[in-house]
């Protein structure tokens, strides 16, 4: 085996010098060759294909030069002894003419990269090693990248690993506080003893979308000094889930305020007041779109103030069905309240419009008017049956696909 030692003046230390390792049985040859590429790579010699194993195996060789025809073993048969323990080494093979089909055989077989026919010219030579120098060095760093990327992906891993069992974590406690707000609203409303204390018969419809609704009933009943006073009211905030469901909270305070503590007893000036309440309570980034209805009973004067915003209040006095509307909101500062006669046996109905907003397999709305039509249909039926009624229809309606909106309904009788 032969080595040319580099010269200091050709290349700097700062530059990388390729090494390759020319075979071929003729030293003539391999004289030749050292002579015309030595002041571009490190170049290892050797006659013999044994001889080059073990020069592979002490050095980093980039490329393998071999000629075709030699006594011990013939080109092809080198590169394909080599190939198992070098596999990324770059193989040329020279060959004359007659050799060609031989190569061209053995390219697959062997992981050959060019062969080249004899005799070649420097230009040629130097331009087909360059290439390969380079196809090497793009191996090497795709190589690297590969395991640089492998070492990241398991440092991702590791961290996604960690950042999901955070956020886990986190979501676990969102979701007990959604819970907990649920239970929280659940308790606000009015329950069955004191509901039937107030009304002669009644029945509450209250269905979410999720743990938490947007959505809720409040109830009382105020005796003091000669006032008698039954006062229902539906509120619904849409379009900010969890925010919306918050609200309903204070809404609660807000209204026990109004009307235990402060004795408001028109139905639109609650309203009005409820409004002025909850915008100062919430920043703008909270403000959620608001639909209210307040019915309040004078059971001394046998009347009923009806006030809403967005919302309707259904009668149904055993002969014909009144629907009392509520206003848009434009109106909410000058909200006017609708004063009628209680009549006896009637039936009122307080809704939110999460019933006829529920939507069919294809698409399609309940409606309002499907529901007021339903509403006078049902009214042979004790509102203990009707609330019955109410559930298996919208289910019926909705299939599997589940609520697509809050449901609130209070029927009841005086």
């Amino acid at each position: 085996m032969e080595e040319l030692q580099d010269s200091p003046d050709i290349t700097t230390r700062s530059e990388k010098k390729y090494s390759l390792l020319y075979v071929d049985d003729e030293a003539t040859n391999l004289r030749v060759f050292k002579s015309n590429f030595r002041k571009f790579f490190k170049v290892f010699t050797t006659t013999n294909p044994f001889e080059a194993i073990d020069i592979l195996s002490e050095n980093e060789i980039q490329v393998v030069v071999t000629d075709q025809r030699m006594p011990e073993m013939t080109g092809t048969e080198f590169l394909e002894k080599i190939l198992p323990d070098h596999p990324d080494v770059i193989k040329i093979i020279l060959t004359g003419f007659t050799d060609i089909e031989a190569i061209k055989d053995g390219i697959n077989r062997c992981g050959i990269y060019k062969y080249i026919t004899k005799p070649w010219n420097f230009d040629e030579m130097k331009g087909l090693l360059d290439r390969a120098m380079e196809t090497y060095q793009q191996s090497v760093d795709s190589e690297e990248h590969i395991k640089e990327l492998e070492v990241s992906n398991v440092e991702l891993e590791r961290r996604v690993k960690e950042r999901t069992e955070e956020l886990n974590s986190i979501n676990k406690r969102l979701i007990d506080s959604i819970r907990y707000a649920g239970l929280l609203q659940q308790s606000m409303l009015p329950n069955e003893r004191y509901l039937s204390r107030i009304f002669s018969e009644h029945f509450v419809m209250y269905r979410t979308k999720y743990l938490f609704s947007e959505e809720f009933i409040w109830t009382t009943s105020l005796n003091f000094r000669s006032e008698d006073y039954t006062v229902i009211a539906l509120i619904e905030f849409d379009g900010k889930g969890i925010v919306g469901s918050l609200k309903t909270l204070i809404a609660d305070s807000i209204l026990n305020d109004l009307i235990q503590d402060r004795k408001i007893f028109h139905s639109g000036d609650i309203i009005k007041e409820l409004t002025q309440e909850l915008d100062a309570a919430g920043s703008k980034e909270l403000e959620c779109d608001l639909k209210v209805s307040v019915a309040l009973f004078d059971n001394n004067a046998k009347t009923l103030q009806f006030s809403g915003i967005n919302q309707d209040m259904i009668i149904f006095n055993g002969k014909e069905m009144v629907v009392l509307e509520g206003e848009s909101e434009e109106n909410v500062d000058d909200l006017m309240a609708d004063k009628i006669e209680i009549q006896e046996d009637a039936t009122y109905y307080m809704f939110s419009n999460g019933y006829f907003n529920q939507e069919n397999q294809d698409g399609v709305k309940f409606s309002q008017e499907k529901f007021e039509e339903m509403i006078k249909s049902i009214q042979k039926k004790t509102l203990s049956e009707q609330y019955k009624f109410l559930n298996q229809t919208i289910d019926d309606w909705i299939g599997e696909g589940g609520l697509t909106d809050d449901v609130s309904i209070m029927g009841f009788k005086l």
